[in-house]
């Protein structure tokens, strides 16, 4: 705040004073105001600033007051321009109300007509705003239900406060209407009031005058157009090239009334095969997002935010020296400083309003506040992509474009949300959703993309997780159940740098991941420690291959390898220059002591706006370890100035066969190739006579051929062998692998699985496996809380992201359910879930689950604990919005007689169920699970991981898009599995370990 008040100091003493005897003036009355509550003033604050507690509604109206004194001259009309005040504006002058208006999210003009405003007055000027507890949510600037809880909600005078002084007419709104193809411009600028004979048009670059045009002045809109070429050149990001332009009209002597002035840049954006275009030259859009409103939740964010030097320096030329060309503005317009900053240093703007997941609006309000919006956007050329809502349907969005079609025609050619452009919003690998990668090309989307927020990994300046209701559950789901602040940063490096790459790679016409700076509750922000040091995050670093305009990125999401393997790197050249550059490269591979093991040097030659592929071979290292691999572009443009590196974590590893496994006797039916291969290799005992095995290992083949082993399976058992099954159940990959070619699923938020395909399987003694369609597939396991056994030779890395498939998968899209167990065994497994034991042994007991959540009750159909259930659920997602993307409140609610359960269950044969692995969300998921039946018996092991197609390293993938393949971890997995099944079974009689 000391910056921001020694600035507007600074800015205060600089501007020129009116003249003595002005006929126009503007009097910027930013700075100290009184402020208190229901016209009782307790303080003094500055303006524009958020002077109250940003997590509450105001507790009534919230009044500012201060005296203005009025310069001498001969003006005689008055109009204050609140850049903006939130909410619902009163104007009073000398105590007496004389302007009201909706709204507050932005600009609002208000007209002065009171006695006492004549030259060289002194007036009192009171603003009174209304509380957002008072704001009706047909008024287009109410702030969304499901975002208050993360966002300012306070009432403020939260932009610039300015007078403007003028004679019978003045400008205020001047569209330029630029045709790069004609070289032409058409500026509209419109005026109120009456008196003006004429208009003069200036255009100036600095103190140099370009040009001088005389125009029309009649009330309402007014047009002029001229040609540029050879005069003025146009707005680019790379070229941010901006003029003066002045509008000021004169009466029929030639003496100015009032005097217009703002910045003018040329540009024109459209959209062309699926991809931006700008002045007709293609456009990639690539940068970053800041949450305006959200971040002046915290006072360390209004601290930052409202300092435009630290803005500046931290997040604008940050940006662009990392390379980006791109500043998302979400939820809402920033202070309009900011805009101009974007202007001048070049940084394209996507602009926003503030619905968000849904649009409650009138239209009459719309009418009202849209109109406001694209005209202030209009003065700035750094905004291109217009946003009027954000993750909105239905009904609602048909109100939305009832007024967006009649309001945009009156506007020059803009790019607008869902009729030009789709904005994907695919949380991969963070907040909401599983490493995904479903699309192999941005031309697979029916128009131009803009990849606007994924990367949600929400950490504050220390590295902690931050406030988002969802955000522990996540960490845990990637990262397992502990994991230290060095770990989350990394994750958060991979998790926006890697997605980025990849949305580049398949052609997304825009891409900028989430996000800069935000509240505590929903975002957090890119900065280590204290924010006003500016200190940044290595996440920035992990970008500039995203944002650089010249890059080079590697296509790899495997991650386990062999020593000495050789691999093919395919690597995408980028040049969105307007330049044919050759671009050098430098793949390497490193330790963790940064220790080179393999280096080569690679080139390749891009035209202008082109991408082009090279392959690169590569070695891995040949000593097991964790490395780095990573490519480094040597010659990026001079404008960036850090280092364009993509890094990618590589794992070499050389599975080991413990000796129990090593000395048994495995069965593998004939039909089990690849295990058989695999046996092979390993130099496993195998017999082709399962009573002579202390140990069945059985594939995919076998689950689709049960019936047929059934009998073989329990005679293993009740003889003391271990019986592992692979690959069980069903494999719903998920988002990734659509039933029908095309699908394209939901483009803002997770697949919802709400009526899922339920599969029973009947094992053996009584035992069977409920194969439950969930939402999501997994791309990492994690240990047993108790159980770790499965990770001997192996530690949490190895279980994450195996080779091929789309994100790595290593768990289907499917939860696993016993019935048949023991009273013992039983029992345990509804605990865990919340049952009480007791009850369920007396009788009339039933289980009501609704996603994930339980309740229980001695009635089938109790129709209120139903209800309480759902209501349960629906607060939980009111609660925590997102929440709605993967729970659905509506789905049915389903019921288990766990009495009769109970009661079967002394027929049951499995006397333990043992957890093995987790995954998921709070790893609730379990896809691993041991079934014990007593002493002197075998156990079987229950494996739903995807192992099938990676056990065989001679096997060749398929020719399609992300195959499965070899992956040294699954096999180390496998060995594993046969050893934990061989130390929990007594043992086979006919064959001695």
């Amino acid at each position: 705040m000391k910056k921001y008040a020694s600035l507007l100091l600074l800015f205060l003493l600089c501007s020129p004073a009116a003249p003595a005897q002005t006929r126009h003036a503007d009097l910027w009355l930013n700075g100290p105001w009184e402020y208190g509550i229901d016209r009782n003033y307790t303080g003094t604050t500055l303006v524009p600033g958020v002077p109250m507690d940003a997590t509450r509604y105001t507790e009534g109206r919230l009044w500012y007051r201060r005296e203005v004194t009025l310069p001498a001259g001969s003006w005689n009309a008055a109009a204050l321009e609140l850049k903006g005040a939130r909410f619902r504006p009163e104007v009073y002058v000398d105590g007496e109300l004389v302007s009201s208006q909706e709204g507050g999210m932005i600009r609002s003009l208000h007209d002065l007509r009171h006695e006492t405003l004549k030259p060289g007055s002194r007036i009192t000027l009171e603003i009174s705003l209304a509380s957002l507890a008072d704001v009706p949510p047909a008024d287009a600037s109410f702030i969304p239900k499901v975002d208050q809880w993360r966002s300012n909600c306070s009432s403020s005078l939260w932009d610039d406060v300015v007078l403007h002084l003028y004679t019978n007419a003045c400008t205020d709104r001047v569209l330029t209407d630029c045709d790069p193809e004609a070289g032409q411009v058409t500026l509209r600028y419109r005026l109120r009031g009456t008196g003006a004979a004429s208009a003069r048009i200036t255009v100036t670059d600095g103190p140099k005058e370009l040009l001088t045009r005389t125009g029309t002045a009649l009330p309402g809109e007014n047009e002029i157009a001229f040609g540029y070429r050879g005069l003025l050149r146009e707005w680019s990001p790379e070229r941010p090239v901006l003029y003066g332009l002045r509008v000021e009209l004169l009466d029929e002597r030639g003496e100015t009334l009032s005097d217009w002035q703002q910045s003018l840049g040329l540009r024109r954006a459209a959209v062309t095969d699926k991809q931006f275009t700008l002045n007709g030259r293609p456009l990639k859009l690539r940068g970053g997002t800041v949450v305006w409103h959200r971040w002046m939740r915290d006072a360390e964010g209004r601290e930052a935010g409202y300092d435009t030097i630290w803005f500046r320096d931290n997040i604008v030329r940050r940006l662009k020296e990392h390379g980006a060309n791109l500043l998302r503005f979400h939820l809402g317009v920033p202070p309009e400083r900011l805009l101009d900053l974007c202007d001048r240093y070049g940084l394209a703007v996507q602009y926003e309003w503030n619905f968000f997941h849904g649009m409650p609006a009138s239209r009459e309000s719309l009418m009202e506040q849209y109109p406001k919006w694209f005209d202030l956007a209009a003065r700035h050329p750094s905004v291109l992509l217009c946003h009027p809502y954000n993750e909105t349907e239905g009904e609602q969005l048909k109100t939305a474009w009832s007024a967006l079609d009649e309001i945009v025609r009156d506007y020059p050619p803009m790019l607008l949300e869902d009729r030009d452009v789709m904005h994907i919003h695919k949380y991969w690998w963070s907040l909401f959703e599983n490493l995904g990668l479903y699309y192999d090309s941005a031309d697979q989307f029916p128009k131009a993309i803009m990849v606007d927020e994924f990367g949600g990994n929400y950490l504050d300046g220390n590295g902690e997780m931050g406030g988002y209701p969802s955000i522990r559950e996540s960490y845990m789901r990637f990262l397992g159940r502990s994991h230290t602040a060095a770990e989350r940063l990394h994750h958060l490096d991979r998790s926006c740098g890697k997605v980025a790459e990849y949305w580049r790679r398949i052609g997304a016409a825009g891409v900028a991941p989430f996000t800069i700076a935000s509240s505590y509750a929903d975002g957090n922000h890119w900065f280590l420690g204290p924010l006003r040091d500016g200190r940044p995050k290595n996440v920035w670093n992990a970008l500039t291959v995203l944002w650089s305009p010249q890059a080079v990125s590697m296509d790899i999401w495997d991650c386990n390898f062999i020593p000495g393997q050789e691999v093919t790197l395919p690597l995408h050249f980028f040049n969105d220059t307007d330049r044919r550059s050759t671009l050098t490269a430098r793949v390497e591979i490193t330790d963790a002591f940064s220790r080179r093991s393999f280096a080569k040097t690679i080139e390749c030659r891009v035209e202008p706006y082109d991408k082009r592929i090279a392959e690169c071979r590569i070695e891995m290292p040949a000593t097991c370890g964790d490395y780095i691999l990573r490519t480094t572009l040597l010659n990026p443009t001079d404008a960036v100035k850090y280092p364009v590196v993509s890094e990618w974590d590589i794992r070499v590893l050389e599975a080991k066969v413990p000796a129990p496994v090593a000395e048994a006797v495995l069965h593998i039916p004939a039909a089990e190739t690849e295990l058989l291969a695999l046996a092979h290799r390993l130099g496993l005992r195998t017999v082709p006579d399962p009573a002579k095995a202390d140990l069945l290992l059985l594939g995919r083949a076998s689950w689709e051929g049960l019936d047929d082993c059934r009998r073989t399976i329990e005679k293993a058992v009740a003889r003391g062998a271990g019986v592992v099954m692979l690959d069980i159940g069903e494999r719903y990959l998920g988002q990734g692998y659509p039933a029908e070619d095309g699908q394209l699923g939901p483009l803002q938020g997770v697949a919802r699985v709400t009526d899922p395909k339920i599969t029973h399987y009947e094992l053996f003694g009584g035992l069977s496996l409920t194969c439950t369609e969930a939402a999501e597939p997994e791309s990492h396991i994690h240990p047993d809380s108790v159980h770790t056994e499965l990770w001997r030779r192996l530690t949490p890395r190895h279980t994450a992201l195996w080779n091929g498939l789309r994100g790595g998968l290593i768990v289907p899209a499917a939860d696993f359910d016993v019935q048949g167990l023991s009273r013992e065994a039983f029992s345990a497994q509804w605990s865990r879930r919340g049952a009480d034991i007791g009850r369920m042994e007396q009788g009339s007991y039933y289980a009501y689950e609704l996603c994930g959540f339980f309740a229980f009750d001695s009635l089938p159909n109790n129709k209120a604990l139903t209800q309480e259930l759902r209501r349960k659920v629906e607060f939980l997602v009111e609660d925590a919005p997102a929440l709605a993307m993967s729970i659905n409140p509506k789905a049915p609610v389903r019921v288990t007689d766990l009495g009769s359960g109970y009661r079967n269950s002394a027929r049951g044969s499995a006397t333990e169920l043992v957890p093995l692995a987790a995954a998921g969300k709070n790893l609730t998921r379990t896809p691993v699970l041991r079934i014990g039946f007593g002493s002197g018996k075998g156990c079987l092991l229950l494996s739903g991981l995807l192992t099938a197609g990676r056990l065989d390293a001679a096997r060749t993938p398929e020719a399609v898009p992300c195959p499965v393949k070899y992956d040294e971890a699954a096999v180390q997995m496998v060995i594993n599995l046969i050893e934990n099944a061989l130390e929990n079974s007594a043992g086979s009689g006919d064959s001695k370990r």
